[in-house]
């Protein structure tokens, strides 16, 4: 009776609650007025229950309690399940405030809040899901649900988000751990003692398993919220290994794996599992959650070599059943192996040691590849198969073993592995098996599954055998190489083509929202499984350019086929196919964004589903010959879309959902031969200023403030006129503030370029002071704190850090007469590395515009900022300036009356060189 009657009240109070958070355009007028007449009510009962002390509620006999705990755990559960009127935010957070005041009321100790939980999260019609969990029995074990379709999912999500907001209210090691120290303070603080293994009863391995398996849910998923909180559990004071908390969580992972390994499809591998993590792309869900905790035990060390072989040997044990395959086992060790695969073939450190000797653990892997090698080798040629799940299992496990790693970026791709010569010679048996009935180009198997076993094998075999190939086998490898990404071009060239016919076709107002589910669709209709293939065929390519270009070679001239001239030929027309393909979706998102504001970041979101594979296509970008570049370049502006190639840049660098490595190789583009002459000059006067750069004449210049005679791109005039004032204000990562400060970098970079005696670089110049809005310079020394260095000296070891970096930046920018090197370094973004950029900016402003720095200089008012600016150049920059001015003077031919160079007496020795123009001002 007592019982019933507090949980009435516990009730009452709670709706009450709960009508308070009530949004009123979250009810029907119906539900609302019925809200309304029950309030005056609760109202009453909930000042009732205010009075009820937790020392009272704790102080009935444990019967009661119990009682009172029962009843109000199947109320929570079911508002939890059954509530749809409020958002699943907010009955989540009331529902996880509620059972946190039940623990704080009717809890005496650590094991009665262990005890309420295991009510709350037991098992019911509708969770959860995946596992259902044991309490009772002593191993606190879980069991698979064999059944999941019978199970709500939204009221498992809702439980999870719950369980998300509950974990980061008492801790992961109340919730999952379960610790409870014997002394064990109230539920409302925290446990002041370290916990010991014989204190922890209440493990909820199951529970773990459970999110890891549901893997998103709104406002949180297993790897941006969950497995952080694990990881940093298990490496604190309270997780002891011995309590086995992870090795249950990863048995019944694995369990389930094997469990629906058959069922589910075979998960396509991942060869560079050091760089690229692919978990998202696994659909079964018992693997993927297996495969991401994996994943961040080993990246983390929290797990070392011990475990990897472990788990190694017991899935090898697996793998067969007496002389029969276990496809269920076939199906889950590749994704497992290219966890394990790293741990295994480095030493035991000493956090990690093994029993066993490391060159046994590496015999034995060597055994155990070589046995897996042979039987894949033994089967037909992958271009004669039509189908044989059975052969794509044992593919997919073999190049599990032959990771690539790409530590340093990805241009510095390389085998992670060391093998001997005879697994390395099983492997290019393997590779040459592919070769049958090559010369049948047109019998090319385009099944899906053989191009991308057969990508990764080409993959795997260039970066750990390519010592043995020789001229037919390179042959073979650049032809696929180049079929597979050209095929991604083609796909790319029609993605651009469709926005472009959408936009085209739409005429009116009406079509506007027509228009726009037409390139959403088009932006999200690519072919993955290409985008994959094409990949590995750009990593396998990266590989090839690097050993074309080792000239350490240890192969002899005359041995090495890599040394005939018709490999830079074939080397060429790949770049070209990528610039191809880079310049495609450049010129579709740059029609997108010329429709409207809600179409302008289609193509770029697109893009971050595939930013491994882009990053490989900035760096071949990068790379590419200038003749590449010139070809790819014609063969966009022959397409006659709306759009061309240098759209296509600058839509890339500016882009709402930018990629790092995509915007510095449209930089690199933008800024070098043989686009970079055209980059900048608005088509009206292109001809004439191409003229005059090529011209070596500059007798008779133009009347160069006439703004007639020169123009930017839009593109850029917009930026480099207005955008200053309106940064001065801004954050100092704003996206228009870097936009200003590319924009700077690619304009200074280009006037350096131009020959010094011709008029291009005298309108460029002209043209730079008499627009540009001088507040740039003020923008630049947000970024150079010089306010640091009041009342102290300017010697470099004192210099403040952020001072120092710009210092750096400045005077290498003025040696090289470059800031690429701060560009390059510029993305991702921080406030270091704008402050790099600033200080390259400013140097080379002084080399290039010193009268346009000069004139800003004395129009600053404040006077103790203007001597920190003069101390900042006079120090930093100055000596580089007059080194710079003397070595023209010697390398010049013929002597210059109109210069001269006078040195001051004062303490600065400062050095004043006078041009004609009078373009010197240090």
């Amino acid at each position: 009776m007592i019982a019933g009657i507090l949980g009435a009240i516990f009730v009452i109070d709670w709706e009450y609650n709960s009508i308070r958070t009530v949004i009123s355009s979250e009810l029907d007028v119906e539900c609302m007025e019925q809200v309304k007449m029950r309030m005056p009510f609760c109202e009453s009962v909930h000042a009732f229950r205010s009075n009820i002390s937790c020392q009272f509620l704790k102080s009935f006999c444990l019967e009661i309690r119990k009682n009172l705990r029962s009843i109000l755990v199947h109320m929570g559960r079911w508002a939890v399940l059954k509530e749809d009127k409020l958002d699943i935010d907010k009955i989540t957070s009331l529902s996880c405030l509620w059972l946190l005041e039940v623990m704080e009321c009717l809890c005496v100790d650590q094991f009665e809040e262990q005890m309420l939980l295991d009510e709350f999260l037991g098992r019911s019609d509708f969770w959860p899901l995946w596992i259902m969990p044991n309490a009772n029995s002593q191993e606190r074990s879980a069991v698979l649900n064999t059944d999941c379709t019978t199970i709500d999912e939204s009221g498992n999500q809702k439980f999870v988000i719950l369980i998300d907001k509950l974990i980061s209210r008492i801790g992961f090691h109340r919730v999952i751990a379960g610790a409870v120290a014997h002394d064990s303070p109230t539920v409302s603080e925290e446990p002041t003692v370290n916990l010991t293994t014989s204190e922890v009863s209440y493990s909820r391995a199951w529970l773990a398993a459970e999110i890891l398996c549901t893997w998103k849910w709104p406002g949180g998923s297993a790897f941006s919220s969950f497995l952080p909180l694990l990881s940093a559990y298990v490496i604190s004071q309270d997780y002891s290994p011995a309590h086995g908390l992870l090795d249950s969580i990863v048995s019944i992972l694995l369990d389930g794996a094997l469990m629906h390994g058959e069922s589910g499809e075979l998960t396509p591998g991942n060869v560079w599992p050091g760089l690229y993590h692919e978990a998202e792309s696994i659909s079964e869900p018992f693997l993927r959650a297996l495969i991401a905790l994996l994943s961040t035990l080993f990246q983390k060390n929290i797990w070392g070599k011990v475990k990897a072989v472990s788990y190694f040997r017991m899935l090898r044990e697996k793998l067969f059943i007496g002389e029969t395959v276990n496809l269920n086992c076939l199906n889950v060790l590749p994704a497992c192996m290219e966890v394990f695969i790293a741990p295994l073939s480095i030493a035991s450190d000493a956090s990690h040691k093994s029993d066993q000797p490391d060159d046994f653990i590496e015999c034995e892997l060597h055994v155990t590849v070589v046995d897996w090698l042979r039987k894949t080798a033994c089967f037909p040629p992958l271009n004669t198969w039509q189908s044989g799940k059975d052969m794509e299992g044992w593919f997919q496990l073999v190049l599990s073993c032959y990771p690539v790693s790409a530590a340093k970026g990805v241009n510095c791709i390389k085998k992670q592995r060391s093998i001997d010569s005879l697994e390395r010679g099983v492997l290019f048996e393997l590779f040459r098996k592919q070769r049958q009935n090559f010369g049948a180009a047109t019998l090319i198997n385009k099944l899906p599954m053989v191009q991308v076993l057969l990508s990764k094998l080409l993959l795997v075999s260039v970066a750990y055998c390519w010592e043995d190939f020789n001229h037919d086998d390179w042959e073979f490898v650049l032809y696929r190489l180049r079929w597979w990404i050209e095929s991604t071009v083609v796909m790319m060239e029609e993605v651009a083509e469709s926005v472009n016919d959408a936009i085209t076709s739409s005429s009116t107002c009406s079509d506007l929202e027509a228009t726009l589910n037409k390139l959403m669709l088009t932006a999200s209709n690519v072919d993955h499984s290409a985008i994959n293939i094409a990949r590995n065929a750009l990593a396998a390519f990266s590989l090839f350019c690097g050993h074309l270009g080792n000239e350490n070679n240890e192969l002899e001239d005359n041995l090495n086929p890599l040394t005939n001239d018709r490999w830079e030929i074939m080397k060429d027309r790949i770049y070209e196919c990528i610039l191809r393909l880079f310049f495609s979706t450049g010129v579709a998102e740059s029609i997108e964004g010329s429709f409207c504001s809600e179409s302008s970041s289609f193509i770029a979101a697109s893009r971050l589903e595939d930013s491994q594979f882009w990053e490989l296509v900035a760096s071949s970008v990068a790379e590419s010959s200038s003749h590449a570049r010139d070809k790819a370049a014609k063969s966009v502006d022959m397409w006659g879309l709306s759009k061309g190639p240098l759209d296509s840049l600058y839509a890339i660098l500016f882009s709402s959902k930018p990629l790092p490595h995509l915007q510095f190789a449209a930089y690199t583009l933008l800024s070098s031969e043989p686009i970079s002459h055209v980059a900048f000059i608005s088509e009206e006067f292109k001809t004439s200023f191409d003229e005059d750069t090529s011209s070596n004449q500059g007798s008779v210049l133009p009347d160069l403030a006439s703004e007639q005679n020169f123009r930017l791109r839009d593109e850029i005039s917009f930026m480099f006129e207005r955008f200053p004032r309106e940064v001065l204000d801004m954050d100092l990562l704003a996206c228009k503030r870097v936009n200003l400060f590319v924009i700077w970098s690619l304009l200074l970079s280009h006037l350096v370029s131009l020959p010094s005696s011709t008029s291009a670089r005298e309108k460029m110049v002209q043209y730079m002071q008499d627009t540009a809005d001088s507040t740039i310079l003020d923008c630049i020394f947000q970024h150079i704190p010089l306010e640091s260095l009041a009342g102290s000296s300017l010697k470099r070891k004192e210099l403040p850090p952020a001072v120092s970096r710009a210092a750096t930046a400045a005077a290498h920018a003025i040696t090289t007469g470059s800031v690429l090197l701060s560009v390059e370094n510029l993305w991702p973004l921080e406030a270091e590395k704008m402050t790099s950029l600033a200080g390259a900016i400013y140097g080379l402003m002084l080399c290039m515009l010193p009268a346009y720095v000069r004139e800003w200089f004395n129009s600053i008012r404040d006077r103790s900022r203007s001597s920190m600016i003069e101390s900042f150049t006079i120090r930093w920059c100055s000596p580089l300036l007059i080194k710079n001015e003397l070595n023209q003077i010697k390398k010049a031919d013929f002597a210059d009356e109109n210069f001269s160079v006078s040195v001051s007496k004062s303490p600065m020795r400062s050095w004043l060189p006078t041009q004609r123009m009078k373009q010197a001002w240090i």
